[in-house]
């Protein structure tokens, strides 16, 4: 697949899929997930799906795990909303960029004065 055409099913998967997380996840846990990218292989068997979560409390692991859990979920409500023939078959990995932009906020505002 070309290479816009492959940026473009990824960019499509990662707002369906978030639309997904949104409107029809039962699992209270994923409300606080945002899908970052998604990156599907050249032959569109797989798809890394990187995602991070605004809940502090939220564990990586145990979400990662859900989220793997129900990928075959998620792959058939894609397969129903995309023009492919084939469905990439779906792996969540946890994105630490935004608990590393926390950190780095936490640390500038102890380092830097108030402007008040």
């Amino acid at each position: 697949m070309a290479g816009r055409k492959l940026e473009h099913l990824n960019e499509s998967i990662r707002q369906k899929l978030g639309q997904l997380l949104i409107k029809e996840a039962s699992d209270p846990r994923l409300h606080s997930v945002t899908i970052t990218s998604v990156a599907v292989a050249k032959d569109l068997a797989t798809a890394r799906v990187m995602f991070s979560a605004y809940d502090p409390a939220a564990d990586p692991k145990v979400l990662t795990a859900t989220l793997n859990h129900a990928a075959g979920f998620f792959s058939q409500a894609l397969a129903r909303s995309l023009s492919t023939r084939r469905t990439p078959r779906l792996h969540f990995y946890y994105d630490p960029g935004y608990d590393h932009a926390l950190e780095i906020d936490l640390l500038l505002k102890e380092v830097l004065p108030d402007d008040e």
